[in-house]
């Protein structure tokens, strides 16, 4: 584009980029820094999908990265089903002033990223920015309303945004080393995401996509717990001792 540094990378570019240049140099190298396919939208599946196909290139791919601004999630699961030894990553997203309620907020980046990128087979989710200042910058052109997760004010202080709050719903709990786990959700009613933390403990993220309050139930290792009245449009993070794997 026109209004900031950017680059345009067609899919045989990159196929034979990573395949010729970048996976032997860093394999000559030592390297283990890992490569990830594509780094864009969820409206192009068929970029790292032709990319995959090139099995010079795939030997050095560790995974496909993901953005949010175009697109719909379920075409991580697509190109993973394709290739189900390749990562699927979740690398971009901003929020901005274009949307400051936070409701709408929240129940925009649960459906799509905290519960979505992650049933469709996400390792990570990462928002862009981690903090801008009040007039959200610094910045090289492009998006001149985008939000830190975090802003920080001249005068030294910082206002935590949205954002911040519905990371802690998965970053608070959610242990390095986890694994996410099968658990029933119902899109447009209540979306859920669960984890197995090294330690055995249980984690279950559950976002009421309804307009009303919902009552719902717990179970696992035939056990049971209910939680009663999750508000509409609220997310409630549910975490539960078990035996260390």
């Amino acid at each position: 584009t026109d209004s900031y540094p950017t680059m345009r990378m067609e899919a045989a570019e990159q196929a034979a980029f990573i395949r010729d240049a970048l996976g032997p140099a860093f394999r000559q190298a030592r390297l283990d820094t890992r490569i990830l396919a594509w780094d864009h939208n969820w409206d192009e599946p068929e970029f790292p999908l032709a990319v995959l196909a090139d099995a010079g290139a795939r030997a050095f791919v560790d995974g496909v990265a993901w953005h949010c601004y175009g697109g719909d999630v379920a075409a991580q699961a697509a190109v993973q089903a394709a290739y189900p030894d390749v990562d699927t990553y979740f690398t971009e997203c901003s929020g901005g002033a274009w949307d400051a309620d936070f409701g709408s907020v929240l129940r925009w980046n649960m459906r799509n990223l905290f519960i979505g990128a992650v049933q469709h087979g996400a390792r990570t989710v990462i928002l862009w920015n981690l903090a801008l200042d009040e007039h959200h910058g610094p910045h090289r052109g492009g998006c001149d309303n985008c939000r830190g997760v975090v802003t920080v004010l001249a005068d030294g202080t910082f206002r935590y945004e949205p954002e911040y709050y519905l990371i802690g719903h998965l970053s608070r709990f959610v242990r390095p080393g986890a694994f996410r786990v099968e658990a029933s959700t119902h899109p447009d009613t209540l979306e859920t995401v669960a984890f197995l933390n090294p330690d055995g403990s249980r984690v279950l993220v559950a976002f009421n996509a309804s307009p009303q309050p919902l009552d719902f139930g717990v179970a696992w290792n035939g056990k049971q717990a209910l939680y009663r009245a999750l508000p509409a449009g609220a997310v409630v993070t549910l975490r539960w001792a078990g035996a260390a794997r």
